[in-house]
């Protein structure tokens, strides 16, 4: 309770904490800006994925809405500084609504015919119960993930022949999984799943399993990684069924729905994007790209990379046109401003690249077109994320202009941290070793035997080691720190200098070792240490300048927060 007051306190003595002229779809006014109910719900649920609202604590909704403040207010210090009229935030805003309307529109053309609200409540229904099963898995040439030599022909028979030595009870499922099966995990679970729900599996795996009563033993399943037999040891009502949790699941069912619909979906999608581009009468200017390669080639040649180094002339060349609508060159600068354009600058040169990435955009613009139509630019779903991807970019861009580009540490800075705080930079102690790797423990004791009889430790490592790359180096790791090699360098530490020791176990091997000096701990001096303490000074400084920012902020913008609506969100 303390903690919650303490909390709520802050944001009293931070904010005016009142609901007046504040409407009940509104958590807080900010500057300029809002944060909706909806904005709110957004954040706690992508913080708190599966947890009902109601059930997130009051101390945890302060803080979830002290932080989306914070990134209120520097968006409202970057609308006011311009930077929401920049090119570089123009085009990543452009990237972004590009990847989340596809995204929606292909769910709503594409996902949604395929697996209609009917099919998701029903793979949701029978999560109600849960099977626990072992398999043997029997794989071919070709099948999925398969490293299997055998033909598809050859497995079903080798599945056929298990299935019925394993329904004839002579010899157990167990024996028989660890014996057979290509599952790489049967030889510890010999073939264990532990208990599964409805749509843990493949489509035809769980058919099969939840058809199946205890004990009950299946005949070869067909699925894309191969031929499975099943043995179903148990069914039980699920224990983590909760009939409330529909909404927070049904996405997640969706997407594991799609999936066993994947190879019909792409056929259905490539022939959506025909009949897109053939209702908009969309084309590729092929002559017009092929020109843009030719002149991009000719200026990289001499040496102009930049989007700046092309006249304005340039820029408008027309890559692709549409009913009402077409592509410029500018336009593929636009999307690809900042750090993305050294991607666009290899593909400018070459023409099939170049129309593979206008093909690309212009696709995009014609789903964006059609998005509009159908009104998915107001889906909860794509104005909550596009709302949230704004305030988030550009309060990295103010942090960054108002911090970050105002912090620099002098070298005088620099020099009077290390004086005050040298002991921070203390090098660790480090120990020379040498060692010898070797899966067997018998032949490791051998070969410890033979170091401590006086048998030179290089030529018996060059001899016996197993690691390849230590055996080119005659086993000579260098000096390490007490942690750096694992159990190796630790047992190093506590033997001391210059003595044999192990076999110790490290990385599934038996390491037999030999110690040479040892370098005790010791302080950096100021050269070694300067980059460590450049890092930590300005760490230091970017904190307080942060620190320094968000208070002039919480004094330039007035913010108003609903406690009703907060306290009482459902």
């Amino acid at each position: 309770m303390k903690k919650i007051l303490a909390v709520v306190g802050l944001m009293v003595g931070l904010y005016i904490l009142s609901g007046c002229g504040l409407s009940d779809d509104t958590v807080a006014k900010v500057g300029k800006e809002t944060i909706t109910v909806d904005d709110y719900k957004f954040v706690l649920q992508r913080r708190f994925p599966g947890k009902a609202i109601a059930k997130i604590d009051s101390a945890q909704r302060w803080s979830i809405l002290n932080y989306m403040i914070e990134k209120y207010l520097q968006a409202n210090a970057a609308k006011d500084l311009g930077l929401d009229t920049t090119r570089l935030y123009l085009s990543e805003l452009a990237n972004f609504q590009a990847r989340l309307i596809g995204n929606k529109y292909f769910e709503k053309v594409i996902v949604d015919v395929l697996v209609p609200e009917d099919e998701i409540r029903e793979a949701f229904e029978k999560q109600r119960d849960e099977v626990k099963a072992r398999h043997i898995l029997i794989q071919y040439k070709g099948a999925r993930n398969s490293k299997a030599k055998r033909s598809k022909e050859e497995a079903l028979k080798l599945a056929e022949k298990v299935a019925r030595e394993a329904k004839s009870g002579k010899t157990s499922f167990n024996y028989l999984a660890e014996k057979y099966s290509d599952d790489p995990s049967a030889k510890g679970n010999k073939g264990d799943l532990g208990y599964f729900t409805w749509g843990q599996m493949v489509d035809e795996f769980q058919k099969a399993a939840f058809s199946m009563k205890p004990g009950e033993i299946s005949d070869p399943v067909e699925t894309p990684y191969g031929y499975h037999i099943i043995k179903v040891e148990d069914r039980r009502k699920n224990p983590f069924f909760d009939e409330n949790n529909y909404q927070w699941q049904k996405k997640d069912i969706k997407r594991n729905r799609y999936f066993a619909h994947q190879d019909t979906a792409l056929k259905m999608w490539d022939a959506h994007k025909k009949a897109l581009k053939e209702k908009y009468h969309a084309e590729l200017v092929k002559a017009n790209i092929d020109s843009v390669a030719r002149l991009a080639k000719k200026k990289q040649q001499n040496g102009y990379y930049k989007p700046k180094n092309y006249s304005k002339a340039e820029k408008q060349i027309v890559l692709a046109s549409w009913n009402n609508g077409e592509l410029l060159l500018d336009d593929l600068f636009l999307m690809y401003e900042g750090k993305r354009f050294a991607a666009l600058q290899r593909r400018l040169t070459n023409p099939q690249k170049l129309e593979q990435t206008v093909d690309q955009i212009m696709l995009a613009r014609l789903i964006e077109n059609e998005a509009r139509k159908m009104g998915l630019f107001e889906d909860f779903e794509v104005k909550t994320n596009l709302k949230d991807y704004k305030v988030q970019k550009l309060s990295a861009l103010a942090y960054s202009k108002e911090v970050k580009q105002k912090v620099e540490p002098t070298e005088e800075e620099i020099k009077a941290y290390y004086e005050k705080h040298a002991d921070e930079f203390v090098k660790p102690a480090e120990i020379e070793i040498w060692e010898i790797s070797l899966k067997d423990k018998k032949k490791a004791e051998k070969v410890l035997r033979l170091a401590r009889q006086g048998y030179n430790f290089e030529k018996l490592a060059e001899k016996y080691t197993e690691d390849k790359y230590y055996k080119k180096k005659k086993g000579y790791l260098g000096f390490k720190t007490k942690n750096r090699r694992g159990a190796v360098s630790q047992e190093a530490f506590k033997l001391g200098e210059n003595k044999i020791g192990g076999p110790v176990r490290y990385r599934n091997m038996y390491v037999v070792f030999k110690t040479g000096k040892l370098h005790p701990e010791t302080i950096r001096s100021y050269e070694e240490a300067y980059p460590q303490i450049k890092v930590r000074v300005r760490n230091k400084k970017l904190k307080e300048r942060r620190e320094q920012w968000l208070a002039e902020l919480k004094d330039r913008y007035t913010v108003k927060i609903n406690k009703k609506v907060v306290d009482n969100l459902q």
